[in-house]
């Protein structure tokens, strides 16, 4: 993952993709969210202790437009005991399995999941060939100043990306800004859902 974050070309990335679905790491990309929900739920329905859930960037403004809320107010909902060790069937209602609650990099650091479905966001998306982090939305004056904010979106997505044991299903939203990045993705080997 490293490498494509790092934004080398696609040939190079293909090789290090090509190795990880050879090793049994399945990694695939899809426009849509329900696509990628179903794919999830079908590939664990089987085995209840499997956890899997859906995860963002928190920097990210065009995700909730998309049904994946990963505004301040919403990820402060989620419990994490009860979103990362709770069956579907549960009370509580917040299990990640259930595909409901999202999880940033913040609440995702240092642990893992199954699998992880990552709703990738304008926040880094390719342009003219780069990665660019100029739609992420900016700190506020009081954080201690940020040095390279650009870095931070790339290390986020970097978390994000390794949350996944077994497979990570990264959803694309349909939208022409994000076209470029499905493209680059795809030429790098990540192959569609």
């Amino acid at each position: 993952m490293a490498q494509l974050l790092e934004g080398r070309r696609a040939s190079e990335n293909a090789y290090v993709l090509d190795s990880l679905e050879s090793s049994g790491y399945h990694i695939r990309f899809t426009r849509s969210l329900d696509d990628a929900k179903s794919y999830l739920q079908d590939r664990y329905a089987d085995q209840p202790d499997a956890r899997f859930g859906l995860l963002a960037s928190s920097r990210d403004r065009l995700l909730p437009r998309f049904r994946v809320y990963n505004d301040f107010q919403a990820t402060q909902m989620v419990r994490f005991g009860p979103w990362y060790g709770d069956g579907e069937d549960a009370l509580s209602g917040r299990s990640c399995r259930l595909l409901k609650d999202c999880v940033t990099e913040f609440g995702a650091q240092g642990l893992e999941l199954d699998a992880a479905l990552v709703a990738w966001g304008t926040d880094l998306r390719r342009a003219g060939g780069t990665w660019d982090s100029s739609r992420a939305s900016r700190y506020q004056r009081s954080v201690a100043e940020v040095r390279d904010p650009h870095q931070l979106r790339v290390n986020s997505y970097r978390v994000l990306l390794t949350r996944g044991r077994e497979a990570s299903i990264i959803f694309i939203p349909p939208t022409s800004e994000m076209d470029e990045t499905a493209d680059y993705l795809e030429a790098s080997g990540i192959l569609k859902l």
